[in-house]
């Protein structure tokens, strides 16, 4: 075959087939344009809010390092800068155990040394003034000042109560510099001192963590890698290259952590989130192939003749595909673009209110304008437009001359049937049988125009499952908790840290206050263990109870136990398991002191956690409470442990019991330490009783606070409406795609059957008839829309949401309202659009379209 220099040709040929179909280029640009805005909304939210969450979760973490190595001597700085896979290191030396100024009972703070390369990873950035140089200088974040009732002067004098190695000192100290805190960083302050003052009190922070524990002298060391692959092996062999061990029983052991900030070292690793974005991009590669397929299958047809007498002249199937593609490709260059503009700008919308309802709520938003955003969605819109077109430039690619001359849109899988019939042609019937003309388009565009309603039902299935009893029991189990600051910070360790009894007097004369209840809490207990106990070292070492788990035990290896003594209202809260459940009964035994009730650790879903649980129900033990005397008990309840609402917040024990007040005291528990304490309040007075909290803990007494119903209820709103506006936003894209895909398929017939409907006029059909038969196709699409939607949208919901995509805090409801809402719009259009098109297109004589070739 000879080769011929004919490119120039081809690309002129289609660039005038391009001129020529005006109509099809705007309806194609327009679906271009809301695949890519589908793309770059997906792409812009999923990396304004990776990036919101990293940022927000590394000012949690104090620092934006890939990686620490934690309780280190000194010396070590050196030879991590010289690791070839380390890019920058800085270290900071903990120069407190603890920083104890009332003022920070709220708000903790912490004193360090940092280097400038610690001090800027750690987002230190001073508003005026130095790091610290003198060995009296200090330099601390304004809301630490604030705090302490200093203000953000430079040379104004801060004066700290601090503890190292177990000794309290007061040192004063000179402002050197300050710098604002971001505002989603944790409950925590910084006190930044010189190099100076570590080399002063070298002594007093000497390296001791692993003689006795204590913080103080020990040092962070915090690294960049040159990217964030692999980061967690990266580490483990930079602690081997400096000759340490990562085993715990080693003696050289050193401690080191990759930051959890960073999601590329673990998104990868979870399936669920793979396949949740595996996904959404093929639900919008479908709809956007379902459209721009259409679209092009439109412009072969209307111009089918022409590329079959393309074929007469010599050019050859590739140089038909090519003209084809190249149109495809030159309708991407006026879509995309738009659609990255406009899909950046929804997504930059949507990233605040996602943000919002998580855990940052005051957090910082960030959706820069990253460049593998619009590169992403680009790509992916280019190869939706890619494989729309192929089977389009095949069809015109593979057809003869002669085939083009009498193509008619029929399916090739499609037998003519002669039909029998003796009550002449009937509209209904004619309107049936032009379905079947083009099966494969006919499903397609049933299928367009059911995604939406199918997703728009599903979010609001997963929406109304959202369960507000079943959220709010998880975070407050009362209207109100109230106790000491340090309980919510999950630091309450002692009576030391009890709710005052004043604060507790005051709200109980507090208009709406109806009943409240204490919770008292003794650490420390024992279980004396049988012989044989089952309490035993493993294989590594470590002391372990009989479910292999690990446990804190007392030099006579009797496991450690927690506590706790309820009043009336937490008794009557508790979710009983298994054992006795007739709440007059079971307060009546657990009075006595023989008895007390077994607690069980659960998951997210409130599942008990089988191999945690240490009796049965009927099972004796012995208990030692710290000062009282050995009591066998009986267990005769077991139940969930509420993390929020009936535990200290923070686990550490195997062994956690709960009993009544008057059998706490019975069993030798401490009566001064009230861990905290919940009431009911009036639903008209919620607003007023929050408001009273409010002033009395920031007033009166500031080292007490509180949680209320009020705060999650409207977390729990923000939650729903947030998922409501994505998912609708979605569906709404979905659906207009669906329905011009609709408005597509009408146009292809009515084209196609021109001379049909010239014949069928010619026969004495009226145009009247014509228009009520295509409107009943469109009624038969409706038809057929509305039955998939209901058969898949049904099977959806129960199968995949009512199965897979339950959170925590949902009870799955199924519901079906939002599709029976929509589906009469959908008869509308089936019948609306192909009446509209016919009228639109059909103005030419009998005569004009029968000549047409």
């Amino acid at each position: 075959m000879l080769k011929v220099k004919n490119k120039k040709c081809i690309n002129r040929l289609s660039d005038k087939a391009f001129q020529a179909n005006k109509t099809r280029n705007f309806i194609a640009v327009i679906a271009i344009a809301l695949t890519t805005i589908l793309f770059t909304t997906l792409f812009t939210i999923g990396s304004g809010a990776i990036e919101s969450f990293q940022y927000n979760t590394m000012l949690q973490a104090g620092s934006m390092s890939h990686g620490t190595i934690k309780f280190a001597p000194q010396g070590l700085l050196e030879k991590l800068k010289a690791d070839p896979l380390i890019e920058e290191a800085g270290y900071r030396q903990v120069l407190a155990d603890s920083v104890d100024n009332p003022e920070f009972l709220k708000r903790r703070v912490e004193m360090y040394y940092e280097d400038p390369t610690a001090a800027r990873l750690g987002f230190i950035s001073l508003k005026e003034g130095k790091l610290p140089e003198a060995e009296n200088e200090i330099a601390m974040d304004t809301e630490s000042l604030r705090l302490l009732g200093v203000p953000a002067k430079l040379g104004e004098k801060v004066t700290l109560l601090i503890t190292v190695k177990g000794e309290q000192v007061e040192r004063e100290f000179v402002l050197s510099g300050y710098w604002e805190p971001e505002k989603s960083a944790m409950n925590v302050g910084f006190a930044l001192c010189s190099k100076a003052y570590t080399d002063k009190y070298a002594e007093e922070l000497a390296y001791t963590y692993k003689e006795n524990w204590y913080m103080s002298g020990s040092v962070m060391y915090e690294i960049m890698f040159k990217n964030t692959s692999n980061m967690t092996e990266k580490l483990q062999t930079v602690v081997e290259n400096l000759g340490y061990s990562l085993d715990e029983k080693d003696e050289n052991y050193l401690g080191c952590n990759v930051s959890w900030a960073y999601m590329s070292n673990s998104i990868g690793q979870d399936p669920t989130t793979v396949l949740a974005i595996a996904a959404a991009l093929g639900l919008i590669i479908l709809t956007g192939y379902l459209i721009i397929y259409n679209i092009f299958q439109i412009s072969v047809i209307r111009d089918i003749r022409f590329y079959g007498l393309l074929k007469t002249i010599g050019t050859t199937g590739r140089q038909i595909r090519s003209i084809i593609n190249r149109q495809g490709m030159r309708l991407s260059v006026y879509g995309i673009p738009a659609g990255l503009v406009i899909g950046f700008f929804i997504g930059k919308g949507i990233v605040p209110l996602i943000i919002d309802m998580s855990s940052y709520q005051e957090g910082v938003v960030n959706t820069s304008l990253n460049p593998f955003i619009f590169i992403g969605a680009a790509l992916f819109s280019l190869f939706t437009v890619y494989i729309s077109t192929r089977k389009p430039g095949k069809v015109a690619a593979s057809i003869s001359p002669v085939e083009a001359v009498k193509y008619t849109d029929i399916s090739a899988d499609v037998k003519k049937k002669r039909k029998k019939s003796t009550d002449g042609g009937k509209l209904y019937k004619m309107a049936l049988s032009n379905l079947g003309r083009n099966r494969k388009r006919t499903v397609l565009v049933i299928i367009s125009l059911s995604l939406s309603i199918i997703l728009l039902n599903s979010v609001v299935t997963l929406t109304e499952s959202f369960d507000l009893d079943k959220y709010l029991a998880t975070f407050v189990d009362t209207d109100f908790l109230t106790a000491n600051a340090r309980y919510f910070n999950n630091e309450y360790h002692s009576p030391d840290e009890r709710i005052s009894e004043s604060f507790i007097s005051e709200i109980e004369k507090q208009p709406g206050f109806e009943e409240g209840g204490r919770i008292f809490i003794s650490l420390n207990g024992t279980v004396i263990m049988p012989d044989p106990s089952p309490i035993h070292y493993d294989e590594d070492g470590i002391i372990v109870d009989k479910n292999e788990n690990y446990v804190n035990v007392d030099e006579d290896m009797n496991p450690y136990c927690t506590m706790y003594g309820l009043e009336d209202l937490p008794l009557s809260r508790i979710e009983i398991v298994a054992g006795e459940k007739d709440p007059q009964v079971l307060k009546e035994k657990l009075d006595t002191g023989n008895y007390i009730i077994e607690g069980l650790e659960t998951d997210d879903y409130k599942k008990v956690y089988e191999n945690r649980i240490q009796y049965s129900i009927g099972d004796k033990l012995k208990l030692r409470m710290p000062g009282g005397e050995e009591k066998e008990v009986e267990v005769i309840a077991q139940i969930k442990i509420e993390y929020y609402t009936n535990s200290v917040r923070y686990s550490g024990d195997n062994y956690v019991f709960y009993t009544s007040i008057a059998g706490y005291e019975k069993l030798g528990g401490n009566m001064d330490s009230v861990m905290s304490y919940g009431f009911q309040c009036e639903d008209s007075r919620e607003v007023e009783m929050q408001q009273f909290l409010q002033d009395y803990t920031d007033n009166i007494e500031p080292q007490m606070s509180f949680e209320s119903k009020v705060k999650y209820v409207k977390n729990f709103e923000n939650l729903k409406g947030t998922f409501t506006m994505v998912g609708s936003v979605l569906a709404l894209i979905i659906g207009i795609i669906g329905i011009l895909n609709f408005v597509n398929a009408c146009i292809t017939s009515i084209i196609t059957r021109k001379k049909e409907f010239a014949a069928l006029k010619a026969i004495g059909m009226t145009e009247c008839q014509i228009r009520r038969m295509v409107c009943m196709e469109g009624g038969y699409y409706a038809a057929g829309v509305i039955l998939f939607s209901l058969v898949l949208g049904t099977l959806f919901s129960y199968v995949v949401i009512g199965n897979f995509v339950i959170f925590w805090f949902t009870t799955y409801r199924f519901i079906i309202w939002p599709m029976m809402m929509v589906l009469p719009f959908m008869v509308v259009i089936g019948v609306v659009v192909p009446y509209i098109t016919i009228k639109v297109t059909d103005k030419e004589s009998v005569v004009e379209m029968l000549r047409e070739e």
